[in-house]
């Protein structure tokens, strides 16, 4: 029981039969809620980032207990759970470098800028970047104190790690400097298994399992989110090359995972999913590309194993309800405001829910 969701066991109960069965359906969660304003008011970039972390997660705390406060009546499936956030850059910049703050996110600048300087990437236990993430799941999870849980921060495959460290020489880098490009990622992936470790210590055991990333429950050791960003952006050949592998690598020793990918990357979605420790996928909808709603359409066949998170209007649910009804999908909704968010659950309820309470 969680006092932000007194029915954390009733959800809970949902989610697992949702995973046990072999029956099609759907979970609904509502993730945003737009009329409630659910992130501090002041920018990013105005706390000064990484001086004044405490005060930072303090507010967030303050932020989410009141967004939660005021969304009691939506019955979805989502566990209120609360990570440290600082932007993007936290997903490398626990292996050095430097970080550079926007209003809304953060830029882990190119810190490899040549391959003869790869000695000069460590992991280190006082790295400010890491300490941030770890000690502030483990300060958020004292703070929350049972109101609500917290999850993980997430992370990146360690192509995503590679592309990060590397900027976009790594494009021309396959060409022209491929054993180093290995090289490279044979530590990628050992540094983003150390980060999930810290994670995952962290965080410890959630009913059985951890809530990713992305705020959807893992059953047993597992990790999420995952990023295969930079997948989408060169072929399914370099991908099955300088991707796949590592990814594969990475998963070792964690029972399942979560992936994100992307719209724009569908040219190496089959491969994504032929990784059988990848028991669920979010496919993200991208400007100038096709909905993910339609991606996953026409790659349901290759999907069919896996359990699909995508980003649904009420609309798009409505118009869509035949395919989900034979699909075992996460919808995740934005709402306007709490009646459309109360709406969209009565829609997923009555039409797509396998379950009972």
């Amino acid at each position: 029981m969680l006092m932000l969701r007194m029915d954390a066991d009733n959800v809970m109960d949902r989610t697992k039969h949702f995973y046990a069965s072999e029956e099609k359906g759907a979970l609904i969660q509502v993730r945003n809620i737009r009329s409630i304003r659910s992130t501090p008011d002041r920018s990013l970039k105005g706390w000064n980032l990484p001086d004044n972390l405490k005060e930072y997660l303090d507010a967030c705390i303050d932020t989410f207990t009141d967004y939660w406060l005021s969304r009691q009546s939506v019955d979805d499936d989502l566990i209120p759970a609360l990570s440290p956030w600082y932007g993007i850059s936290e997903h490398t910049a626990f292996i050095g470098g430097s970080v550079e703050f926007s209003d809304t996110t953060s830029w882990h600048k190119q810190y490899l800028t040549d391959f003869n300087n790869l000695c000069m990437l460590k992991l280190e236990e006082d790295n400010v970047w890491l300490r941030a993430v770890a000690d502030g799941i483990r300060y958020m999870k004292q703070k929350l104190a049972g109101r609500a849980a917290v999850k993980l921060r997430g992370g990146s495959c360690p192509l995503d790690i590679a592309n990060a460290l590397r900027g976009n020489e790594i494009f021309t880098d396959f060409y022209d400097d491929e054993y180093k490009v290995h090289e490279l990622l044979e530590f990628c992936t050992i540094a983003e298994k150390w980060m999930f470790d810290h994670q995952l210590e962290a965080a410890g055991d959630f009913y059985g399992g951890v809530i990713s990333g992305f705020d959807v429950w893992l059953p047993g050791h597992s990790v999420g989110h995952l990023a295969e960003d930079t997948s989408c952006l060169c072929s399914p050949d370099i991908y099955m090359e300088f991707g796949l592998p590592y990814t594969k690598k990475l998963l070792e020793g964690y029972d399942c995972a979560f992936m994100h990918t992307h719209a724009l990357g569908r040219h190496s979605l089959s491969h994504i999913a032929s990784i059988e420790k990848i028991k669920f996928i979010e496919i993200s909808s991208d400007p100038n590309c096709e909905r993910a709603i339609e991606i996953y359409k026409k790659m349901a066949e290759v999907l069919k194993d896996k359990i699909v998170i995508v980003e649904l209007t009420y609309d798009e649910i409505k118009d869509n309800l035949e395919f989900l009804k034979n699909s075992r999908t996460i919808i995740w909704h934005s709402a306007r405001d709490i009646d459309e968010a109360m709406d969209t659950v009565k829609l997923v309820r009555e039409h797509l829910s396998i379950c009972r309470n």
